[in-house]
């Protein structure tokens, strides 16, 4: 049997043993493994914020908590479970959304810290708010033996978890949520609409905690504030996914099934030192196994249990019988000479006293390429940055085809046509080549379905060379190829404007030649305007049909390049005393 099948056939035999758990077991290893799925689908949902998309959120369990109290409070009003559960989700999906807009306006350590704050606050907004909460006393549900109908509903809720997962490893929501994990400006670069991302994410993370906190209520009877916001008890779940494997498909699952084993210990022999333990746990975790369990060497490089490491990556079967095509799948703009693609006009970004872009103004006409220079320090990659809605200008208007972008978002300039690369190469290290390209036409001007764009990546790749590192993760290419993936990545977004920041330097004779060759072919057969900032400048000398150039954020030349190189200024700030020879 191959992997896949074998695997299935695995789930369906772990499915049906659960299923059929009540019926042969007792209520003590029903009660267990009921802690267990809920134990799992709090982990889980936990993992897609944290795992997915990069922002450590120490508040989940709080999401628990309100989902519980919602539920007891519906019920014992007198409502329908149906209406319940119902009421469940919205009060979490709300209380998601309202703490989207501040915690999200942090970052790192300091996301991580004001998310630590949630829990106690609710606990003590449960305790204080006695008319609907019933305060210290709690809420008692009525007297019945729910076991088994929770059990179900509890398992039921597992298996949308683990079927939600996958989906979002596999869909275009998921790999927006990856490539904000990697590198949240990049994404942004590339299409990619922060905020709904996030929002939707923590929304979706909280209504699943909510829903098993509310089963669980329904099966304890009874709940009230230290029960349903136990800071200690919110440590497990992030123990469980980082002791596991965070990000990787079975981590929460595996790590859920070692902590919910070692809790039950701890409940009988050290109860007072639960809290220490899990914190013991993530800082060992993060101190010698930073990746989780199964990404420990032994276990990932084991024939047995290697597969349990696998990362999900996007898998594109073999194709055949097609025709292989070296055409990128860009739609063919022609060209027209007289209309202004970009213009700024008066562009000024300061950085506290120091000003890096002085009244800057310049005009960039469709099929151009233009080379963009000056010394380090004179304000090329800044004007990158406000070009591509990274910076937004102090004063000063860009215009895109006529339309004033001096404030729009970096994803909203992409969906006009603005690509670019980094100087400094910035894939998204966990993605393979594929990926990385795919997300640049997914989240584009392009906008492919997911799957159209990881079949066209191929083509992408053989443009720059990259035809035989598809499927070779981003941070494992030498400093040169990660550069031309970039170029990959933003050609993919099908740009009308292409800005090219400092590609050429490391690369021999050949390469550059290939390269200038490249920028030749995306303009002549595509229309794709060029802006190429380089510091090679035999490189640029030999493509671009104007020069323009920067001093101290001042443009000092604007000029076909011959002329350029004739500029007293151009000698004396960029070219040096020497003439050199034009091509």
């Amino acid at each position: 049997m191959t992997s896949r099948p074998l695997a299935l056939a695995g789930a369906a035999v772990v499915a049906l043993t659960l299923a059929t758990l009540p019926l042969l077991a007792n209520a003590y290893i029903v009660s267990f493994v009921f802690a267990l799925l809920v134990a799992f689908v709090i982990a889980q949902s936990w993992d897609w914020v944290n795992g997915l998309m990069g922002y450590l959120n120490l508040g989940h369990y709080a999401f628990y908590g309100i989902g519980g109290y919602t539920f007891c409070m519906l019920l014992v009003a007198g409502a329908p479970l149906p209406i319940c559960f119902a009421g469940t989700v919205v009060s979490v999906a709300i209380a998601a959304a309202l703490l989207s807009a501040p915690i999200f306006r942090l970052k790192g350590d300091y996301f991580a810290f004001a998310t630590l704050t949630i829990v106690p606050l609710c606990e003590l907004l449960a305790s204080n708010l006695s008319g609907l909460t019933g305060g210290s006393e709690g809420i008692t549900l009525p007297p019945n033996y729910v076991l088994n109908p929770a059990y179900y509903l509890m398992l039921i809720l597992t298996l949308a978890t683990f079927v939600t997962t996958l989906a979002l490893m596999r869909s275009r929501f998921g790999y927006a949520m990856r490539a904000v994990r990697n590198d949240e400006q990049v994404a942004q670069v590339s299409g990619v609409r922060l905020f709904p991302i996030k929002i939707a994410t923590l929304m979706l993370s909280g209504v699943f905690a909510g829903l098993a906190g509310a089963i669980q209520a329904w099966q304890f009877s009874f709940i009230d504030p230290y029960t349903m916001f136990n800071m200690g008890v919110a440590l497990i779940p992030i123990a469980a996914a980082l002791l596991g494997g965070s990000g990787l498909l079975l981590g929460p699952l595996v790590g859920v099934a070692l902590l919910t084993s070692l809790q039950q210990v701890l409940l009988i022999k050290l109860n007072m030192l639960q809290g220490t333990i899990y914190g013991l746990v993530i800082v060992l975790i993060g101190r010698f196994i930073p990746g989780g369990l199964l990404r420990w060497r032994t276990i990932a490089n084991s024939a047995a249990l290697g597969w349990l490491s696998r990362e999900s990556h996007f898998e594109v079967p073999a194709l055949r019988g097609g025709a292989r095509s070296d055409a990128l799948p860009l739609r063919a703009d022609p060209i027209d000479a007289s209309r202004k693609i970009l213009e700024c006009r008066d562009v000024t970004m300061a950085f506290g006293g120091n000003i890096a872009v002085r009244k800057a103004s310049l005009e960039i006409r469709q099929g151009e390429i233009v080379g963009l220079v000056g010394p380090n320090g004179s304000g090329k990659t800044t004007l990158f940055n406000l070009i591509s809605g990274v910076l937004h200008p102090k004063s000063g208007t860009i215009l895109v085809d006529g339309k004033d972008i001096s404030q729009f978002r970096p994803d909203e300039i992409a969906g006009l046509g603005i690509g670019r690369t980094y100087q400094i190469p910035r894939p998204f290290g966990e993605l393979t080549v594929r990926e990385c390209i795919a997300v640049g036409r997914t989240f584009g001007r392009a906008r492919a379905p997911l799957k159209q764009s990881m079949l066209e990546a191929e083509t992408f790749a053989r443009f720059v060379g990259l035809d035989d590192c598809l499927e070779k993760r981003a941070d494992q290419l030498s400093l040169q190829q990660k550069k031309v993936l970039e170029i990959a990545r933003a050609l993919a977004g099908e740009p009308k404007l292409l800005l090219v920041d400092e590609v050429a330097s490391g690369l021999s004779t050949v390469e550059i030649a290939k390269f200038v060759e490249h920028i030749r072919e995306i303009r002549d057969r595509y229309g794709v305007t060029v802006i190429w900032v380089e510091h090679i400048f035999s490189a640029l000398a030999s493509v671009v049909d104007r020069l323009i150039v920067l001093d101290s954020g001042s443009v000092i030349a604007d000029a076909p390049l011959a002329e350029a190189m004739h500029d007293e200024n151009v000698l004396a700030t960029y070219l040096g005393h020497a003439n050199p020879e034009v091509p």
